[in-house]
């Protein structure tokens, strides 16, 4: 049974093991009490429960609740923080006049002058170790920086390794990244003015547009139809004198789609052909017409 290790064996029997392991010549102890070989029925391993070859990882309870900000005992709008003249500032000495004489002072008086001089001395110190641990973090963490930035360009600065050039996927010129048009200083002048020449051109010519459109809107602003009087009006009134279609009758689709209207009303595939170039001037006309109605009606340009 000494032989088997503990892993072949259950749990109570392997505590027997080392119990009796234990309790051998080679380790006796100086009690003169035999050492009970047994498990008792009180005791939590007197049951053989299964335990996992892994141990188990206790898990860590969820803080409850959220730390709040450090606050920054350095900032940037005082700098004299921890300078002499601050110190002396926030852990003022007493005034003479407020301090009885040591024979006149009590236990108490004494107590509560030792423990001022005590706060205003830990302050003091505390103020001076965190402003040089602030000092010496920043350097730390500037240097850290210095040093990664100077290894990045080294890094990018250096040749392709032979290997790399030589086993690199084959990549067309025209893909490769282009290198900056390194002109002279005269030269890259001129062609500054150039671009900012056009550019003011395109620009005038917008504003010379719009200051077109806008003067058309304000002509044409006092006919604009505002009103269902004004409709019935403009609409009695144009179409009063003669109606557009007086010439004839007007094209369907299929004519204006193949190009051809009937000449006076009348439609006859034999002379049709002959006609197209007149058809396409009739539908033309006709659009124009349109158009200029359609302006009378909203009182705009169209």
């Amino acid at each position: 049974m000494e032989a088997l290790s503990s892993s072949a064996v259950c749990r109570a029997c392997g505590l027997r093991l080392q119990v009796k392991k234990l309790a051998t010549p080679s380790t006796r102890t100086f009690a003169t009490s035999s050492t009970k070989l047994y498990i008792p029925p009180e005791s939590p391993t007197f049951v053989d429960i299964p335990q996992p070859h892994q141990p188990v990882r206790e898990r860590r309870l969820p803080s409850k609740g959220l730390l709040p900000v450090p606050r920054e005992l350095f900032p940037k709008s005082r700098p004299d923080k921890p300078s002499d003249k601050y110190l002396q500032n926030v852990t003022p000495d007493a005034l003479p006049k407020n301090i009885p004489p040591v024979g006149a002072q009590t236990s108490v008086q004494k107590y509560k002058l030792r423990m001022a001089e005590l706060r205003k001395a830990n302050l003091r110190e505390g103020l001076t170790a965190l402003h040089t641990r602030k000092d010496t973090q920043e350097k730390r963490v500037l240097r850290r920086s210095i040093l990664r930035s100077e290894q990045r360009e080294r890094l990018v600065a250096q040749a392709e390794r032979e290997d790399e050039r030589l086993t690199a996927n084959t990549v067309l010129s025209t893909m490769k990244p282009k290198e900056l048009l390194d002109l002279p200083e005269g030269e890259e002048e001129a062609l500054y003015e150039r671009r900012k020449a056009r550019y003011e051109a395109r620009q005038a010519a917008k504003r010379e547009e719009r200051r077109d459109k806008l003067h058309t809107l304000y002509m044409h602003a006092r006919q604009f139809i505002t009103t269902n009087e004004q409709l019935a009006h403009a609409i009695d009134v144009e179409f009063e004198k003669q109606s557009i279609w007086k010439l004839g009758l007007p094209s369907s689709l299929h004519q204006m789609i193949s190009g051809k209207t009937p000449p006076e009303g009348k439609f006859d595939i034999g002379q049709a052909s002959g006609l197209v170039a007149q058809s396409s001037r009739r539908f033309k006309t006709d659009q124009e017409r349109m158009q200029r109605i359609a302006e009378k009606l909203s009182g705009g340009k169209m």
